[in-house]
């Protein structure tokens, strides 16, 4: 690899949001041991050290010795899990020495992969093969959820079962000799994000781990506070199950631990550890970091009296005793009900409140509290769209509704588009605070506003040198898209794309600036901005570029769900304009995008699904389609944010490499708007699986404060 020209070079994409396979033309290189390069394919660069040296001593003339013959022989896969499905993983006499699959279910769901068999990777030497799951869709060390590997061995199955704490995760699979066999087989699935922790007053019950006994997910935490039910009662408390981290391991418990009264635990239990008593209230605290997971923990409590004037027995409240059989059998034998007043055992679609009464389910995570001291919503935090300090749960239709619901004005506090008061959210608002009912009336020729003001800022959006790959696409003119930006990375050539939108700002996706444990991608040094770009070269054909002075992140960007994927880089340096150097216009928050209407999707990213990058730009034209009719095909992973562009019959889409670069559509005044960002997609121009794009009407009033109002 190190022989071969730049031109190849800097077609090696190291990280995005799309999958890049083999190519069938792709030449094989013999590539001198790199550390940096093993980190881009997930592999650690000590796997191959005891390797080599048993390969030297072997056989000294071996072309093994000293070098690993990869070809980027690796094989990536993007799957996806609607509810209620199984996604099957499969790999037996693997033919490449590197596999990944990278597994997205919906939002608001977890990952959990069930490994059923594993031939050639069990705990030990990591010489051999290597099977590793990530919290991420990056093989970074530090997210590391599980890992095998060592020598050919048959076990039980399942094997494993395992959770991600998002929507995502990833699994890897790689092994030094390709002689050696392997058979893996394994399935995953969507289920709902548990909530954990609480308030708990009951006579009896259990605590577990989340998912347990599913390994519980990486970043966790989760707080229990357990009373009695009454004053003067005591808790017992029994360990059943104690796996929270490796009995090798020798960092005390740092990492993983449960936190039972202030006394931390890690490690199996002895017999004579495994019951204890506590006062009440006791407070108990669960905690995971980000990496390696276990089965977790799973206890039983339950109150009772001290000796004293009911030995053994249940004291009612006027004095008299029960046997403790009687209590919570549904039959109220103390003359004040006190022994079935607080059971934990309230009817299916009952909800047990705090104060030990029991109502109905459907007044959870709603926004008014049945319960007084609204425990009903301690564990909304996975289904509650919003959560008010003082602990009432909102629904959807509340958030950013320009309504204010919380005390503390969460609910509209970091909201994308501003609420005009006297304006309907469709509505053009001039300068001068009047609105216009016309749609999308800036920059199409006519004085809408009284001001004038929805024909100001119309420097945009046109294309000079016009005369008349995405996938499916044809190379595009010279000056055709005169916004289109290629970012680069001096090492690794083209990774992404981004769009001009003044003379110093860019937009691009969020996700292209994720770091990896090899690539810091956040750092704006990194990075190198060519404009007025076609051709794919090394001389860039005289093509202006500028190095990048900062990146801004929006702040609430979720890498795991794709939501809020978009970032505003400033040039160190503004650019001057001309024939192939154009900004485009960015659209008012009023600005609609419709249904059906043709657009265009640029860049140069691959040409196919397992392809490479193009050498000149490409265009596709491809068509809005309706978020409802997408939300169907994703299974309800397409957020208000999203926007959804392609084909469904396939054969025309963004990939891997045009992430953060423009969908564009031509509006009545003949300027382009910029309608869209390349953000994710399962797989490139499959039936079914159009492209997911950041809509980029929810950021305008985002953009302008970051700008502060050069866009």
């Amino acid at each position: 690899m190190k022989r071969s020209g730049p031109e190849r070079l800097q077609r090696r994409l190291p990280g995005s949001n799309k999958v890049q396979r083999d190519s069938r033309n792709e030449q094989r290189y013999y590539m001198e041991q790199d550390d940096d390069t093993l980190h881009l394919l997930g592999l650690d660069p000590d796997d191959f050290e005891s390797d080599e040296k048993s390969d030297k001593s072997k056989n000294p003339n071996s072309i093994q010795s000293g070098k690993w013959q990869l070809g980027f022989q690796a094989m990536s896969f993007d799957l996806y899990a609607k509810y209620g499905n199984n996604r099957t993983l499969s790999l037996v006499s693997p033919k490449k020495p590197y596999y990944q699959w990278r597994l997205r279910v919906p939002s608001g769901h977890v990952v959990r992969l069930v490994v059923l068999t594993l031939h050639g990777a069990t705990p030990g030497s990591c010489t051999a093969h290597k099977l590793s799951a990530y919290d991420f869709l990056l093989p970074l060390q530090n997210k590391i959820i599980a890992r095998w590997c060592g020598l050919p061995i048959s076990g039980s199955s399942p094997v494993m079962k395992l959770t991600s704490s998002g929507n995502v995760m990833l699994v890897t699979f790689s092994f030094s000799r390709q002689r050696d066999g392997a058979i893996f087989k394994a399935y995953f699935q969507a289920i709902p994000r548990a909530g954990c922790g609480g308030s708990i007053s009951s006579w009896n019950g259990s605590i577990s781990s989340p998912y347990y006994p599913s390994y519980y997910p990486p970043n966790v935490d989760c707080t229990w506070t357990l009373r009695a039910p009454f004053p003067g009662y005591l808790i017992s408390m029994t360990i059943v199950a104690m796996d929270i981290q490796d009995s090798r391991s020798s960092d005390g418990c740092e990492k993983d631990w449960l936190d039972i009264g202030g006394i931390r635990l890690c490690s199996p239990v002895s017999e004579s550890g495994k019951k204890r008593v506590y006062s009440s209230p006791l407070s108990l605290h669960f905690h995971s970091d980000e990496s390696l997971t276990h089965k977790g923990f799973h206890l039983l409590y339950r109150a009772f009296s001290p000796e004293g004037t009911c030995p053994r027995q249940f004291r009612c409240g006027d004095g008299g005793c029960i046997p403790l059989r009687k209590v919570c059998d549904g039959v109220k034998d103390c003359s004040d009900g006190r022994d079935e007043a607080k059971c934990s055992s309230c009817r299916p679609g009952e909800v047990l409140c705090g104060n030990g009464q029991c109502k109905p389910q459907s007044s959870q995570c709603v926004s008014q509290s049945t319960c007084a001291d609204s425990s009903e919503e301690g564990a909304c935090g996975g289904k509650c769209p919003h959560m008010c300090s003082n602990k009432v749960c909102l629904p959807k239709t509340s958030v950013c509704n320009g309504v204010i619901d919380c005390k503390d004005r969460s609910d509209e506090l970091n909201c994308t588009r501003a609420y005009l008061k006297g304006c309907s959210s469709s509505s053009y608002k001039c300068a001068n605070g009047k609105c216009v009912s016309k749609v999308n009336p800036e920059c199409d020729g006519v004085k809408d506003c009284f001001d004038g003001s929805d024909e100001l800022r119309c420097g945009c959006g046109t294309r000079p040198r016009k005369r008349t790959k995405i996938v499916g696409g044809s190379d595009a003119g010279a000056g055709s898209w005169p916004w289109q930006v290629s970012l680069q990375m001096e090492r690794y050539g083209h990774v992404c794309g981004a769009t001009l939108v003044a003379n110093r700002w860019l937009i691009s996706a969020a996700h292209c600036f994720q770091d990896s444990d090899a690539i810091k991608y956040s750092d704006a040094r990194a990075w190198r901005a060519y404009l007025g770009m076609r051709l794919m070269t090394t001389g860039n054909n005289g093509a202006a570029t500028r190095p990048i002075r900062r990146i801004l992140l929006h702040p609430q960007y979720d890498q795991f769900t794709s939501d809020y994927d978009i970032a505003l880089l400033e040039l160190s340096a503004p650019v001057f304009f001309n024939d192939l150097v154009q900004p485009v216009c960015v659209p008012a928050p009023s600005h609609t995008f419709t249904t059906g209407t043709s657009c265009y999707v640029t860049g140069w990213g691959v040409l196919m699904e397992d392809g490479e990058l193009a050498a000149h730009l490409q265009e596709a034209t491809v068509k809005i389609i309706n978020r409802k009719t997408c939300n169907k095909l994703y299974d309800e992973a397409v957020t208000p944010r999203m926007l959804c562009a392609g084909n469904l019959q396939g054969g025309v889409d963004a990939c891997q490499g045009d992430s953060g670069g423009p969908l564009v559509c031509l509006e009545r005044g003949r300027r382009w708007f910029l309608a869209g960002i390349v953000s994710w997609g399962e797989g490139c121009a499959r039936q079914n699986r159009p492209g997911v794009y950041t809509q980029v009407v929810k950021f305008t009033d985002w953009i302008q404060q970051q700008t502060k109002g050069q866009v």
